[in-house]
């Protein structure tokens, strides 16, 4: 029996469904020729006696040849549809086996070492845990912190030592405050503590933005009582494109 040629392009695409070069060349020839022993599958094929049962056992467990119960052994191509299905079939399982194993393991190799890149979004609940979350955000503000604030928050307000604990701790070099006309008064404390205050008629919505690094988005329209915190930049650019407009066609508070 002559060694049949294989179309390159056919060689190509058995390739990307996960056979060798002599799993290819026996498919091939089992395909043309139909049922074959391993000796003469050996020497048809030209693939080494040493070597045929390693590739036969692996193209049947592939699914794209059988073989059968009798003496000697005789092995058969299964229809080319059927074969691709079974070998779909076999790859996805040994996909999902293999991701099962594979991304635990390395999940928690990328977790502990990009915690800073895996962005987090909370909501948070009551006037009371908003201004903590307010706070945390001017004490670890180092560079840039932008606040808009557009309804009274009591706890946040009430505390009149907010700038100046600010200065102690980090003093970031540019601070921006951000309010409606009735709030004035209440923020025109921090301008003594290097903070830059403006003022809008109407203010809809607030937020805190600290280094680009933290977003808290303050929530409601009577009653400050609800707020997403996250470090998604997305959401941090977009708070700050907000702010920054807002920023831009506000008025300057008169010391």
């Amino acid at each position: 029996m002559n060694r049949m040629n294989i179309p390159k392009d056919i060689e190509e695409t058995l390739r990307k469904l996960g056979l060798t070069g002599n799993e290819i060349k026996v498919y091939m020839l089992l395909l043309s020729s139909g049922p074959l022993t391993a000796k003469e599958i050996s020497d048809y094929a030209k693939v080494p006696f040493s070597k045929i049962y390693i590739v036969l056992n692996s193209l049947e467990k592939k699914g794209w040849i059988s073989s059968s119960d009798s003496r000697p052994t005789k092995y058969v191509s299964l229809s080319p549809d059927e074969a691709v299905k079974r070998a779909r079939i076999n790859m996805e399982r040994e996909w999902d086996e293999a991701v099962g194993k594979v991304v635990p393991i390395l999940q928690s190799i990328y977790d502990t070492t990009h915690v800073s890149e895996s962005p987090d979004v909370w909501i948070v609940k009551g006037e009371e845990n908003i201004s903590s979350k307010v706070f945390d955000l001017l004490l670890k503000s180092q560079y840039e912190l932008l606040m808009a604030i557009h309804r009274r928050l009591e706890s946040l307000f009430d505390q009149l030592t907010i700038m100046e604990r600010l200065s102690k701790v980090y003093a970031p070099k540019q601070v921006k405050i951000l309010v409606p006309r009735e709030l004035v008064d209440d923020a025109r404390y921090f301008v003594k503590y290097g903070a830059e205050l403006r003022y809008r008629d109407v203010l809809f919505g607030g937020g805190v933005i600290s280094d680009n690094k933290e977003a808290l988005l303050l929530l409601g329209e009577e009653k400050v009582n609800t707020a997403i915190w996250s470090t998604h930049y997305t959401l941090i650019y977009l708070a700050k494109t907000y702010f920054e407009k807002l920023w831009g066609t506000a008025k300057a508070v008169e010391v």
